[in-house]
């Protein structure tokens, strides 16, 4: 037992060591970073992610799921072996293809309610029409290997694939190399990126922010205990100021439901988005990139509607997570539709719960924090909302 522990701690050890290097050489240009093309992009130059205190992942995180990407079950016939989607899925959507990654209408936005009129959740509305300018014509990438790093560095995958972030571990310096990569982002004119870089832009901007905030007001058991006012009762997504982009103060539900919802009027954003919470979809283990984002966006909706997390079924009916109920809309609007679209990316043992379903009869979600030290989802963080 005492030399498996050994063992255990140098393969550990060595899985860091190796990130670190790895992280270093991105930062540093040795391993070919793609330029930005523009001076106001996010270069990740000169900055490197220090190496944290190791210590063992709580319980759930083995040691060796450490810096690895959660494993999924063989898809069904819908999929085939093809290539990486999402976080490791080596496999390629080929049902049904849902709508392609196209603009809304700037003169028309998508204008529609949540679905379930719930608390906190806006209206599908652009927020300025400045969010809608692109050049096609656009080859500027991005440079997001500073998040990359972070993610490597922190992001941890549990038995039940979820992956969660060691906030306790995160060091100050850490903390300040992201808000630098934040800073960076915000300071790039996306109107001179393609669509899907942009996409890819806001996906990240989003899911960043938002560690950092969490970062940054931690220790906490629910990412809705960060509020400005104590009538916040939905947590920090509707503070203004949590970014500012091309002059614009913005949320981060006007990054969602103002620019990214209207704007693209696809529905697997949903699954790229993450709030930090247990019920969320998973948060993608490294960051988006515009050349691979339709495939990891149909990986990333494979591997949620799969999971305990988006879909039960039992004696009475089927049970979805509740983004199927405050977005509902963005899912075809009924019941039906909803189950549709699940089913599109379904495997044999989702289908069997929903198949011959024609209305949902329930909802779930865990807003408990997506950290590595909580063990277990709070019964009452499953319960608001």
């Amino acid at each position: 037992m005492f030399a498996q522990r050994i063992l255990t701690t140098s393969i550990f050890a060595s899985i860091v060591l190796l990130n670190a290097v790895n992280c270093f050489a991105l930062q540093s240009g040795s391993r070919g970073a793609v330029p930005s093309g523009s001076g106001t992009s996010a270069s990740a130059a000169g900055q490197v992610f220090s190496n944290p205190i190791q210590s063992a992942p709580i319980q759930q995180v083995s040691p060796s799921q450490s810096f690895s990407t959660p494993s999924i079950e063989t898809p069904d016939a819908g999929f085939s072996q093809s290539q990486f989607l999402g976080d490791g899925t080596q496999y390629q959507y080929q049902g049904v293809q849902p709508q392609n990654l196209q603009p809304g209408s700037a003169s028309s936005p998508q204008s529609s309610s949540g679905g379930g009129g719930s608390l906190g959740v806006p209206e599908a509305s652009l927020v300025d029409p400045i969010f809608q300018i692109s050049d096609p014509n656009s080859a500027q990438v991005i440079d997001h290997s500073l998040w990359d790093c972070f993610l490597a560095r922190y992001l941890v995958t549990d038995s039940q694939g979820i992956n969660r972030i060691r906030y306790r571990q995160i060091t100050s310096s850490d903390r300040a190399a992201l808000q630098g990569y934040l800073d960076r982002l915000q300071a790039t004119d996306i109107r001179t990126l393609n669509r899907n870089e942009q996409l890819a832009y806001w996906f990240n901007l989003y899911n960043a922010r938002t560690v950092a905030l969490v970062s940054d007001n931690y220790p906490i058991r629910s990412v809705r205990q960060i509020k400005q006012k104590f009538t916040d009762f939905v947590g920090p997504f509707d503070d203004e100021g949590a970014v500012n982009v091309l002059g614009k103060s913005l949320s981060l539900n006007d990054i969602e439901s103002g620019i990214v919802r209207p704007g693209w009027n696809d529905p697997r954003i949903h699954y790229a988005l993450n709030c930090a919470s247990y019920g969320c979809p998973n948060l993608a283990s490294t960051a988006w990139t515009s050349h691979d984002i339709d495939s990891r966006l149909n990986g990333a909706a494979y591997q949620f509607i799969n999971s305990n997390r988006g879909v039960k079924s039992g004696l009475f009916g089927t049970r979805v997570s509740k983004i199927y109920k405050w977005y509902s809309a963005d899912f075809g609007g009924d019941d039906q539709s909803v189950l549709r679209h699940i089913s599109q990316y379904a495997n044999s043992d989702t289908l069997s719960k929903i198949n011959g379903r024609q209305t949902i009869i329930g909802y779930f979600y865990d807003w408990s924090l997506s950290d590595a030290r909580i063990l277990r989802p709070r019964i009452f963080e499953s319960l608001i909302r």
